[in-house]
């Protein structure tokens, strides 16, 4: 059905923007595809909404704001990758 979660090419795209290698808007709007293509559970929509808002924010921002930091964002992604894939693996076994 490909509804799988590429996870290695979104853990690709989260490691290029913490090293200022991928625009924070395209990151956002893919780590969106990729939650909606993998038709996780309503929670962790609105998890990654929690931390995709989190991340717009902190792009209006050219320096680290003292609210959102880019290192704790990136953890948050990552956290969320790798809950979402487990998700994703028992929902299609």
């Amino acid at each position: 059905m490909g509804n799988k979660m590429n996870v290695n090419q979104l853990t690709e795209e989260l490691n290029a923007w913490v090293a200022g290698d991928q625009d924070t808007h395209v990151l956002i709007m893919n780590f969106r595809d990729a939650c909606e293509q993998a038709q996780l559970p309503q929670k962790y929509s609105d998890v990654l909404e929690s931390v995709l808002s989190r991340l717009e924010s902190s792009s209006l921002f050219t320096e680290e704001s003292c609210s959102f930091s880019k290192k704790d964002l990136a953890a948050a992604l990552g956290l969320w990758l790798e809950k979402a894939q487990q998700a994703s693996v028992n929902k299609n076994n």
